[in-house]
C-alpha cells in the first residue's frame, strides 16, 4: 500500500531464528518484516510471521498509532529471553550498513 501511495519507505526483515527466545522453545520458523518512512521516522507496516507474534503485534500497533518513531521500539529495553526483544533486532536494522570481511570477500551490504 506505501508503494501504491507513493510514500517514500525502508523495509527491513530479520529471521524468527535469530530471536533467543525462539532457539530455547525450539520455534524457529519465520519472518519479521517492517516499513519505515526515513524521514518521519514512523513505523508505516508490520509484518510478524513467527510463533506467539499475535502477542508482541499488538506493541507495535501501539507505536504504529501513537505515531512514535520505530526508535522507541529499537531502544526499549525488553525483557530477556522474549519474542518482543526481537523488535530490538529488527528496528536496529533501519538506515544502517552491515559490514562483511573474510579473507575472500569484504564488502558491504545497506539493508533493505
Amino acid at each position: 500500500m506505501a508503494k501504491e501511495k507513493g510514500l517514500e519507505y525502508q523495509v527491513v526483515s530479520t529471521p524468527a531464528a535469530g530471536i533467543p527466545r525462539a532457539r530455547i522453545v525450539e520455534q524457529t520458523e519465520g519472518l519479521l518484516k517492517a516499513l519505515v518512512d526515513p524521514k518521519t521516522k514512523e513505523i508505516l507496516g508490520c509484518t510478524l510471521f513467527c510463533a506467539v507474534s499475535s502477542e508482541v503485534i499488538n506493541v507495535v500497533r501501539v507505536i504504529i498509532e501513537a505515531k512514535l518513531p520505530y526508535t522507541f521500539l529499537r531502544d526499549t529495553i525488553f525483557t530477556h529471553p522474549t519474542k518482543s526483544e526481537s523488535l530490538n533486532d529488527l528496528f536496529s536494522k533501519v538506515d544502517k550498513l552491515v559490514f562483511i570481511d573474510s579473507p575472500i570477500h569484504s564488502f558491504k551490504m545497506k539493508y533493505t
